[in-house]
């Protein structure tokens, strides 16, 4: 089995896998002509979702384990817990640690540490379910420690080269905007 770092869609070469080697579009595809053939087989693990959980572990070097299951859209391990859809880190923090408390989200601790880790739904650190690189946090502590946030609250110039200063920044609903490029928006039209 190819690494989950190298795992793309072996019909249409899309780095979205979702099962037996195929983005979802193409394994609903192969599913439904396995189907009409009568050669396909679900492959399905049983057991308690703990040992379902465990049975779909890669482990890397830096420590971090792999869920290799359903993965979402956005890039976060899934699986059914009493026939209900969890993310596969909150399901297995539940299982091992406790409850996660009201109001706060799990931090990918090992996501902060890497810095060559852009983020995003290809991010692999959003499939970790090593318990002890999970942390509950608040979700304004978990958006701060995001490297979205990181790299867009410290900017210092708006993208044409505008300087954001008490001057030329107007902030509104949390959002910084640029007075000089407005200006240019409402001469141009």
């Amino acid at each position: 089995m190819p690494s989950t770092e190298e795992r793309h869609c072996i019909e249409c070469s899309s780095p979205k896998y979702y099962a037996r080697g195929r983005c979802q579009t193409c394994y609903g595809r192969y599913r439904r002509t396995q189907k009409r053939a009568g050669g396909f087989t679900l492959v399905l693990i049983h057991g308690a979702p703990l040992q379902r959980l465990e049975a779909r572990i890669e482990p890397r070097a830096d420590g971090c384990l792999l869920y290799t299951g359903t993965v979402t859209n956005m890039g976060y391990g899934q699986i059914s817990v009493d026939g209900s859809l969890k993310l596969a880190h909150r399901a297995i923090y539940e299982l091992k640690v406790g409850p996660i408390p009201a109001g706060m989200a799990l931090d990918h601790t090992c996501h902060n540490r890497d810095q060559g880790c852009l983020g995003g739904p290809t991010c692999l650190h959003r499939r970790c379910i090593n318990v002890d690189h999970l942390e509950p946090v608040t979700g304004a502590e978990n958006t701060r420690r995001g490297k979205s946030w990181a790299i867009n609250g410290t900017r210092t110039h708006c993208p044409q080269g505008h300087p954001y200063d008490e001057v030329n920044t107007h902030v509104y609903d949390g959002r910084r905007y640029c007075r000089a490029c407005n200006r240019i928006r409402k001469a141009a039209s």
